[in-house]
């Protein structure tokens, strides 16, 4: 046993104790007594390193059976064993079932009483080397699914619940840094007000703002002994709680801007009170906390990396397209609006969300193949000829070789909507004559979008038609150019397409 480990001996014969405390001494063992069960339950919570407790039964004020089970309460892996004169079903069964590992009978046997310890002390091994594992476990899963969360709100959400289960805590809150570096705001929270939600924190005169300009965790087992804390004026319905930082990780790079910028180190703040059982916080909880706050630092700024790069390959895809409808002598936004509308149609026709975005960012390159067709077919004011229109017609496959050598869903996603977006349910569209569902939803989906937009604005080698006349047309077409299901679908959901439409008119 650990030098700091103790022995509690709890009887109130004192006999009893001084005999039990001689034979555990001689073997070595660091050993305490208590009188009664009172005194014994406060021994227990003012020291952790009480692990074995050996106790009677019969003691008057708290009897053997009520000490074990509070002090489980405090310390769940304490190891109790019984003593007792008294050994009947009864009590044997009362004290299992309060968490007693064994018992000794009075009068003691010394050999007895050593193997009760050395079972006793080799159970808590086993109990903490499990317990160790089981955290390890747990802890792995937490930063494997932290790891796997893309959503920063989904990611922080989570987190809290996370955290909250692992340290037995029943109220906590996330707040993350403001733009201005001044203030934190409410962001994720279990078990406060409804109305603190979004709720905005200085950074000055709090505690979580402290926690984030400091950089520092913060653990209170009582506010009351914390004058420097209580300044702050946190009204908490139970004395202990904890305030950790997530802090950022990035580069040196990164770090130079920041400090630049004047901005703290720091991307959110986590706080959790309200131990269950009105426990007290200790040590294990905020080193178990501040891992859970490493892993959630590392997972926001790649939720973050990675809404960046999103957003910088939309903006490319969008300029792309804008490119193609300039050299047509067309406005940008019929690429908006034709990503918009094919983003709803995946939605309602039940596409994931995952499926829904990858569409929207890839539909505006669907026309991409248009950079090699000559000015002069592409924007001659009259009717086309046939060997014109046979010119027209390669810009799918023209579209579909520029993107096919590129990597990832959306670009991959690009490629065959630039293929196929010409293609009809029928099998009389080009360049491969698909037919039914042979053509990928996302190329059927934009060939929709795509058809919608430009019959509803002016080229320069036709005049916009009105609404009706479009509807009309969808009317007539459904099995034959469109997918019937998809121009249900269209047609179910017109209200939402027109005010697409009406949100990015041509200028």
């Amino acid at each position: 046993m650990a030098k700091e480990e103790r022995i509690l001996v709890v009887d109130d014969d004192v006999v009893i104790r001084e005999l039990m405390t001689d034979i555990l001494e001689d073997e070595g063992y660091t050993v305490v007594s208590a009188p009664n069960g009172k005194r014994a339950l406060e021994m227990v919570r003012e020291s952790a390193d009480i692990v074995v407790v050996f106790t009677d039964i019969m003691m008057p004020e708290m009897d053997g059976i009520e000490l074990i089970h509070e002090a489980r309460k405090i310390a769940p892996d304490l190891v109790p064993i019984v003593m007792t004169g008294y050994a009947t079903l009864e009590t044997a069964r009362a004290a299992v079932k309060e968490g007693a590992y064994d018992y000794v009978l009075k009068p003691f046997n010394l050999s007895e009483i050593k193997l009760a310890v050395t079972n006793a002390l080799e159970r808590r091994r086993l109990m903490t080397e499990n317990a160790l594992l089981n955290e390890i476990s747990e802890l792995l899963n937490i930063s494997e699914s932290i790891a796997s969360i893309l959503d920063e709100d989904e990611l922080l959400k989570f987190v809290l619940s996370a955290a909250l289960s692992r340290v037995n805590a029943e109220r906590g809150s996330i707040l993350k840094l403001n733009k201005d570096g001044k203030s934190l705001r409410v962001v994720e929270s279990v078990g406060i007000p409804a109305d603190m939600q979004n709720m905005e924190v200085s950074m000055e005169g709090t505690i979580s703002g402290w926690v984030a300009g400091n950089m520092q965790p913060l653990l209170v087992e009582n506010i009351k002994d914390n004058p420097h804390v209580a300044t702050f004026g946190f009204d908490l319905d139970t004395p202990s709680f904890v305030s950790v930082p997530i802090e950022r990780r990035s580069c040196s790079l990164d770090k130079t801007m920041v400090s630049q910028t004047g901005l703290p180190n720091v991307l959110a703040v986590m706080n959790v009170t309200d131990k269950r059982g009105g426990g007290v916080f200790s040590e294990s909880d905020l080193k178990l906390l501040n891992i859970i706050a490493n892993h959630t630092a590392a997972a926001m700024e790649n939720a973050r990396l990675l809404k960046d790069i999103e957003e910088g390959q939309r903006e490319i895809i969008f300029t792309l397209g804008e490119i193609v409808e300039t050299r047509s002598k067309e406005t940008g936004n019929h690429v908006k609006r034709v990503a918009e509308y094919s983003k709803v149609l995946a939605r309602k026709f039940g596409l994931t969300h995952p499926e829904c975005e990858v569409l929207r960012l890839a539909s505006p390159l669907h026309d991409v193949g248009k950079v090699g067709i000559p000015d002069a077919i592409l924007n001659k004011p009259g009717k086309l000829t046939p060997e014109e229109y046979q010119v027209i017609q390669t810009h799918a496959q023209l579209g579909f070789d520029m993107l096919k050598v590129t990597k990832g869903p959306v670009l991959q996603s690009a490629a065959t909507i630039a293929l196929e977006h010409h293609e009809k349910f029928d099998g009389t569209g080009y360049p491969q004559k698909l037919k039914g569902n042979d053509i990928h939803i996302f190329g059927r989906i934009t060939g929709i979008a795509d058809v919608f937009d430009a019959l509803g604005v002016k080229r320069v080698y036709k005049e916009a038609w009105d609404l009706e006349r479009i509807l009309d047309l969808f009317r007539e077409e459904r099995g034959k150019h469109f997918d019937p299901h998809l121009t249900d679908v269209f047609f179910a959901n017109l209200d939402e397409i027109i005010q697409i439409r009406d949100a990015f008119p041509d200028a």
